[in-house]
């Protein structure tokens, strides 16, 4: 597969997750009052998870792998510690977001 091809899938798999993170910031910021540690968290899992884009992107696999590998354990801290009593139209874009996030790893290992 070309560099142009692998990018264009890649980016076709981005999509339905970039913007259901696009939402849920959405939600963040007009639904509740995010507690500072959630804010740290948010953060960092969003410097991880750029990075985990690039190394996808770029094919630099390690890269990939290794912030991958920061980015789930944060979103799973994230969600035990602070999205159990959140609304339930957030959990949903949360849940379609792990879906959407799910497809893309799938693409990125596909290509």
């Amino acid at each position: 597969m070309t560099a142009s091809a692998r990018i264009i899938w890649l980016g076709l798999g981005a999509i339905p997750y970039l913007g259901l993170v696009a939402v849920d910031a959405w939600m963040h910021e007009r639904a509740r009052k995010v507690p500072g540690l959630e804010r740290i968290i948010h953060y960092t899992s969003a410097v991880a998870l750029l990075a985990f884009l690039a190394g996808a992107f770029s094919a630099r696999h390690s890269l990939a792998v290794v912030s991958l590998a920061v980015f789930v354990p944060l979103t799973v801290l994230d969600e035990l510690g602070f999205h159990r009593a959140i609304a339930r139209s957030e959990r949903r874009v949360h849940l379609a977001a792990y879906a959407a996030l799910a497809v893309f790893i799938a693409v990125w290992l596909w290509i």
